[in-house]
């Protein structure tokens, strides 16, 4: 008879954190970066509700004593998120920044997740340069020794979650036990994890059937542009994984209306020729979205985002 744990809605948050553990340790050991060199695409994707342009950093590192993590100088968005073995956020570091983080930092456990994004805007060569720039400082390399959890019953609670997408608040599913709600939290594991905390990323998403021929229009985002703040545009399935070639577009590339506004067109043949197109289906159902990066104030963006749920993604006659 097996000896492990039942994954449950109160444990869940800790088994899938184990889960991307130990995926990070089968390509780098403990206190080791793997730097995924290119964008993910549908193939590459490790993480459910990836981005797509950036590129990826990982590492799991001992902070059994302690750890200094620092990231390079630079004008592009570059951002080392340090995830605990709950799920929470213990620190971010931004391009020019070094942070100590020491065990009593954690909220328990001895080893972190360290989620590295690197903005392509200034060139996927200069990207790569800025990944091998990072480094990490560990007083230990304790191998990681997680929970043995049962894999059944961990993908039977994540579905049980990601049926429950549409109540996902993430800026209370991202960051401390005092930040978050402890349902939100869970929720954020399963259906975003290694999101960012509301001061420093915030995200919206919603769920439609496609007609073939839709439209989304929406403002420029309160966002600290003069701190390598962006935004993107992003299209997932109904699982909430990468499923078309080019599902996502970035601000920079992101055609504006004359009065400002940005219109993005869902669909398939019948919006060629339109600026802004991400592929769907008629009659597929996903999820579309938006990642906002350094917002300038995090209530600002909180409205921005409620100003996004009242103006959705809707059918346009072709």
């Amino acid at each position: 008879m097996s000896d492990a744990s039942i994954v449950t809605l109160d444990n869940f948050a800790q088994a899938e954190t184990a889960h991307y553990f130990l995926k990070q340790l089968a390509k780098a050991p403990v206190n080791r970066y793997f730097h995924d060199r290119e964008p993910v695409n549908v193939d590459s994707q490790v993480v459910i509700r990836s981005n797509v342009d950036l590129i990826y950093s990982y590492a799991v590192v001992d902070v059994t004593k302690e750890a200094t993590f620092h990231v390079a100088e630079s004008a592009e968005f570059q951002v080392d998120q340090i995830i605990d073995e709950n799920h929470y956020t213990v620190g971010v570091v931004y391009p020019g920044e070094t942070l100590t983080v020491r065990n009593s930092d954690l909220s328990s456990g001895t080893h972190v997740y360290i989620a590295g994004r690197t903005a392509i805007t200034g060139g996927l060569e200069h990207a790569q340069q800025l990944q091998d720039a990072r480094q990490i400082s560990a007083a230990t390399d304790h191998p990681y020794q997680p929970a043995d959890y049962d894999t059944a019953s961990l993908d039977a609670v994540r579905a049980t979650l990601e049926a429950r997408a549409a109540e996902a608040d993430f800026s209370q599913a991202f960051g401390t036990p005092e930040s978050t709600t402890p349902d939100q939290h869970t929720l954020g594991a399963a259906l975003g994890w290694g999101g960012l905390p509301p001061e420093h990323a915030q995200y919206f998403q919603a769920r439609i059937t496609a007609s073939g021929h839709d439209a989304w229009t929406f403002p420029v985002p309160p966002l600290d542009f003069d701190h390598n703040g962006y935004f993107s545009v992003i299209k997932y399935d109904s699982k909430g994984w990468l499923d078309v070639a080019r599902p996502g577009l970035s601000d920079k590339e992101l055609v504006r209306n004359d009065d400002g506004t940005i219109t993005v067109w869902f669909g398939d043949e019948r919006t060629a020729g339109k600026p802004n197109v991400i592929a769907t289906t008629e009659g597929q159902d996903y999820y579309f979205g938006m990642r906002l990066y350094r917002p300038k104030d995090v209530d600002d963006t909180r409205k921005f985002i409620a100003d996004l749920k009242a103006t959705p993604v809707k059918p346009v006659a072709p």
